[in-house]
């Protein structure tokens, strides 16, 4: 048994030597001084450059918001939010929304099932059934997305909302979230209760980790590229490439193929994704996007040569992770935004066809108002168009699912 266990160790002394061995070999070549070395403090506070941003830590030890700006970095406290809560809240809100997501599949099998029967009365008895469902779990995923947004403002964003004087501001300020844990499957962006909302208070975005939102800051050299990728999966025309034919100097070129997209995602600039999509909360790499021929998967997007300035995905769930390695969370939106577009518009849930015409032609109408598109304001201006929804009266299912990543 000693034997054994001084082989052992003997073997990972060696591996040890090793891997320090290549890390030198790695770091001598240039470009790759720091591989896998931290940044420095003073580099990731630039990452504060345009708004703060708020890591939001939960553990079974304690909970804090750190709060990164330009100045440095400062914990407060959330004495409110425990690991055991959140992990309960990620729990409800999930079941709810799939619960809802089932009754609205059966329900819709229902009625294709009556439409193309001969009026049967268990085929009308059925679809009757499966919309009563449907309503009941729209009303508790609703009742549960109310609850969990009132937990959110109490528990974490009502302490860091006073700590930056966020009530006192002119007009509302950009801020980053990068929420961990169980949080990072959680709508952050729309905590609220009764008549205060984060939204009406700032423009939220999120980010992956600091590192990812300093890198996506940095200048890029200037690019001729024009093309606006329409991937559309959807039978009709997509009306976002009405909208966007009106932008000069960009070449809308439509696509439905996984191999088209392939082809053509590398090469074009902005993109925009109007399809459904399928995510697998255990092994997130496998979920994507539903094209004509197939899926277009996470991990496919993860492998392509990406340098885009924008990417929004009007699907279900593009923005939700996975519950095993929820600090280390991969989704649609995120693998977008890792390998090269700098601005991403994802879902945290199923979006109604309805809400994406409203959203996006708002958001488009927005960006091509100089007569080009500009995607540098696409935080500011899905803020408003989904702030609009709010107003209008329309529920949190409805306008909190979108979400943006980016500078």
């Amino acid at each position: 048994m000693v034997a054994s266990q001084g082989r052992t160790a003997d073997q990972r002394f060696a591996l040890a030597r090793e891997w320090d061995e290549v890390l030198a070999e790695v770091r001598a070549l240039p470009g790759f001084e720091d591989f896998l070395r931290p940044p420095e403090l003073s580099e990731l506070l630039t990452a504060a450059v345009g708004g703060p941003v708020v890591v939001l830590n939960v553990s079974r030890w304690r909970s804090d918001a750190l709060i990164v700006t330009t100045n440095g970095v400062r914990a407060i406290p959330l004495p409110d939010l425990t690991l055991e809560d959140a992990h309960e809240r990620m729990r409800r809100h999930l079941a709810a929304l799939e619960a809802y997501e089932r009754s609205v599949e059966a329900a819709e099998a229902a009625q294709t099932a009556l439409a193309g029967g001969s009026g049967e009365h268990a085929l009308i008895s059925g679809a009757y059934r499966a919309a009563r469902e449907r309503a009941a779990a729209s009303t508790a995923c609703e009742r549960e997305l109310v609850e969990t947004c009132g937990w959110l403002w109490d528990a974490a964003v009502a302490p860091v909302v006073a700590e930056l004087h966020l009530e006192n501001a002119d007009q509302p300020p950009r801020m980053w979230w990068c929420p961990t844990g169980p949080l990072a499957l959680l709508p952050v962006h729309a905590a609220g209760r009764d008549d205060m909302w984060l939204a009406d208070l700032a423009v939220s975005s999120y980010t992956p980790t600091v590192r990812a939102l300093l890198e996506a800051r940095r200048p890029r050299p200037t690019s001729a590229r024009n093309r606006f990728l329409v991937v559309s999966a959807l039978p009709g025309d997509p009306a976002t490439s009405k909208l966007l034919a009106g932008a000069d100097g960009h070449d809308v070129v439509p696509c439905d193929t996984v191999e088209d997209a392939r082809a053509a995602l590398p090469g074009s600039a902005f993109v925009h994704f109007d399809c459904h999509a399928d995510q697998n909360l255990q092994d997130p790499a496998q979920g994507g996007l539903r094209l004509s021929d197939g899926i277009l998967r996470v991990f496919d997007l993860a492998t392509l040569p990406l340098d885009g300035e924008y990417a929004a995905l009007a699907a279900c769930k593009t923005a939700v992770g996975g519950t095993s390695l929820l600090d280390e969370s991969i989704t649609l939106a995120a693998a977008l935004h890792y390998t090269g577009f700098r601005h991403v518009i994802g879902t945290l849930w199923s979006l109604s066809d309805q809400a994406a015409v409203a959203v996006f032609e708002q958001v488009y109408r927005e960006l091509t108002g100089t007569g080009r598109f500009v995607p540098d304001g696409a935080a500011r201006a899905l803020s408003r168009a989904t702030t609009l929804l709010r107003r209008a009266g329309a529920r949190i299912h409805t306008w909190a699912p979108l979400i943006h990543i980016g500078p």
